[in-house]
């Protein structure tokens, strides 16, 4: 007899049930079960891991042991035995869409499960949102409370069915309940499917509902003007983009352009967000600003049967104001279309965009998050607790890095308050011993409070490490390089030398030598971190280095008030830090050329410039050396757009953003070794396409923001 020990998704992925069907197929003896870190295999056939030719749609198998055994115990079947407790870690299966075996079942009259808005299997689902613990086994999960009713336990205990051990089997029968809510009061009807005609209809006369899904609560609306802009009133966003969902592609077609690759993410299993190309750039202006919109499918039964009482766009947006996580209770709005299950782990949507026919992930969350991204090196028991905004954490053990599902703005009491959970459910689920806590170098980031007591409760090293480090230093671990030169461009992050930096080039040797080699030209912050909001501050700081205050006022950009006020500032150098960050000097520009005057939402200067952007005119950078670096200096590029503010603005929006790619990566390129980009610039569609022309790398299974520091971290916290 041989035992086979294999690692990887192998848990609430139809394995035990595929590999029983695959030993009865070959006339084999044995048992398979899980054990808490993967799943153990006894069988009289060594080579049996070769005619795993066909393997469930989740399943992954990352790494395998085979011994041969000699075995006390006789056998004369093979047989599927309990589960087991172990220690290790095992990879967790991720929420993905509604496979096209339920799909069938939901629209087959004659099946049980015809309409019924929970439909799932072993091959489909949620799982991450509802794991307590693992060996993944339902009473470790929150479909514990739903006890099956004698069909339901028929298919679960049948090896052959596909919803063997299928810990989120359900029916009309005995599942959870879906509710309709006005203001608490229960108003649903009869059957699940004319509740669901009766939330349609109210969406149809203009309401909005708060609809309960996977990961959490979605926003749910009409797509006109009148209906949007009560969303944005509810949840005080006044501007930021909101995401649709469309029937199918025929109805996306309608809305946005979509390259293959986009498609092919539309309808992966993973049902992410995808940013498209709109049609016309002032359809859906309400819901986006921009010339792009966030689209996704359904990927929920309820969301299909939805789309049989409606033939239009929805919107279909995160349950949540500002600075908060997705909610995972009734808590926004005044309809809740609701169900009974427990959302043990709150999921947001994933969000990605497609630049040049590779994938950018804005938001890795729903569909990806816990499977484990490769490090290069085998690292010790690390918690990396990332950045301030657009936080994510991680635990990286060996070579595995489990990176959590998207937190947010953890500068927020209840996002940080998610942050610590998230942090004490990911020490659990991946049986981590803290060696390491690796944190930003920024000393008033919540994440960096917090991470100093982590290494305080678990006796860990603490390591304080760069935000543009971290950028970087993800990138060179994704592709494995410990010799190269790296760009991080972004907002802002805190400097070695206590400055705000932003676009930061970096010779890097030996994986953790890093040599500061380039920045943008330091410009001055007026207000300090109120500048970020109103960037008027910033561009006032900008122009008064080449004009007088009279030429400043005569341009009417700024009011006299306002005017007075920054001019003070100025003279008494109060409150005014100065920064090399691109980001302000996007922002600025957008300013200069009369996009938006105020940041409502995080890059949303910077992305109103992206969206006008067409041929940029011809300006070379300009440059200044400076204690042995090289300053692509940024005040030439005002006056330029003043001397030429009279031409084409989308050309001069171009001209901008080009001129910090082309300068950028010039400080870059003069050492012969590989160039590595990152940070929240790197989404930048004009840049990036520049930087890919130029053979620069980027991320790859990771974003490229705040998302990727966590990452960066805990590579760089083990070398």
């Amino acid at each position: 007899m041989y035992k086979i020990f294999i690692q990887g998704i192998v848990q609430g992925v139809g394995f035990r049930p595929y590999i029983y069907r695959k030993a009865k197929e070959n006339n084999l003896l044995g048992s398979v079960k899980n054990i808490g870190n993967g799943v153990e295999i006894i069988i009289n056939d060594k080579d049996f891991l070769e005619k795993l030719n066909d393997l469930p749609p989740l399943a992954k198998i990352t790494d395998y042991e085979i011994k041969k055994i000699t075995s006390k115990k006789s056998y004369s079947d093979f047989l599927i035995l309990k589960s087991t407790y172990s220690k290790g870690e095992t990879e967790l299966p991720p929420d993905i869409f509604m496979c096209k075996d339920c799909l069938r079942e939901l629209r087959d009259k004659n099946n049980r499960r015809y309409d019924y808005y929970f439909i799932t299997c072993t091959n489909c689902g949620p799982r991450f949102s509802m794991i307590k613990d693992y060996p993944y086994d339902r009473p470790l999960t929150s479909m514990k409370e739903f006890e099956m009713c004698p069909e339901c336990k028929k298919e679960y205990t049948d090896p052959m069915n596909r919803r063997y051990h299928a810990q989120t089997i359900a029916c009309k029968k005995c599942g959870p309940k879906l509710k309709l809510l006005k203001d608490k009061k229960d108003i649903s009807k009869n059957s699940d499917k004319e509740t669901i005609k009766k939330t349609v209809d109210l969406i149809k006369k203009g309401e909005i509902i708060s609809i309960k899904g996977v990961g959490g609560f979605h926003i749910c609306s009409l797509c006109n003007d009148r209906i949007v802009k009560k969303v944005r009133k509810l949840l005080n966003r006044p501007n930021k983009p909101f995401a649709i969902m469309v029937k199918d592609i025929e109805m996306a077609n309608k809305i946005a352009i979509s390259s293959l690759k986009e498609k092919k993410l539309l309808s992966s299993p993973q049902r992410p967000i995808v940013v498209l190309k709109k049609k016309k750039i002032d359809d859906f202006k309400e819901i986006s600003e921009l010339d792009s919109i966030g689209v996704m499918f359904p990927y929920t039964a309820l969301h299909y049967l939805m789309f049989d009482f409606i033939d239009k766009a929805l919107l279909m947006t995160s349950c949540n104001i500002p600075g908060e996580p997705v909610s995972t209770t009734e808590k926004i709005g005044k309809y809740f279309l609701t169900h009974e299950r427990e959302i043990v782990n709150r999921c947001d949507d994933s969000v990605l965009k497609v630049i040049n026919d590779k994938t950018f992930y804005l938001r890795r969350s729903r569909g990806y998050t816990p499977i484990p991204v490769k490090l290069p090196i085998n690292c010790k028991d690390t918690i990396a607790v990332g950045a301030e905004l657009n936080n994510m954490i991680c635990t990286a053990k060996k070579d595995k890095c489990y990176l959590s599902q998207y937190i947010g703005n953890t500068s927020k009491y209840e996002t940080f308050e998610f942050l610590k959970d998230s942090v004490n459910k990911f020490i659990k689920l991946t049986r981590l011993k803290p060696k390491i806590v690796a944190c930003d170098l920024h000393p008033r980031y919540n994440s960096t409070i917090f991470a100093k007591e982590l290494a305080e409760k678990y006796d860990a090293k603490l390591v304080q490490l760069q935000h543009h480090k971290a950028h970087i230093a993800s990138v060179a671990a994704e592709h494995n390089l410990t010799n190269y030169v790296g760009i991080g461009s972004d907002g802002l992050g805190y400097g070695d030398d206590g400055k705000i930096w932003g676009a930061e080039v970096f010779k890097v040797e030996k994986s953790n030598n890093f040599i500061r080699i380039g920045h943008l030209e330091e410009q001055s912050q007026l207000g300090g971190d109120t500048a970020t909001i109103y960037p008027k501050k910033m561009l006032f700081g900008i122009l008064s280095k080449f004009l007088t205050d009279e030429e400043i006022i005569k341009m009417k950009l700024f009011n006299k008030k306002d005017s007075d006020i920054y001019l003070k500032i100025l003279k008494n150098s109060s409150n005014m830090p100065y920064t090399s960050s691109a980001g302000r000097i996007l922002d600025s520009v957008a300013v200069f050329l009369g996009l938006c005057e105020k940041r409502t939402y995080e890059g949303r200067p910077a992305m109103l410039l992206e969206s006008i952007a067409t041929k940029p005119f011809k300006l070379e950078p300009v440059f200044k050396k400076e204690n042995g670096k090289k300053i692509l200096m940024t005040t030439p590029l005002f006056e330029y757009l003043l001397n030429n503010k009279s031409k084409d603005k989308k050309r001069l929006a171009a001209t901008s953003q080009m001129y910090l790619a082309k300068g950028l990566f010039e400080i870059a390129s003069e050492y012969n070794n590989p160039i590595v980009f990152s940070g929240g610039v790197a989404y930048n569609r004009m840049i990036s396409e520049f930087m890919m022309e130029n053979d620069v790398l980027f991320n790859k299974e990771i974003p490229c923001g705040d998302g990727e520091i966590c990452y960066g971290q805990a590579y760089l916290a083990n070398i």
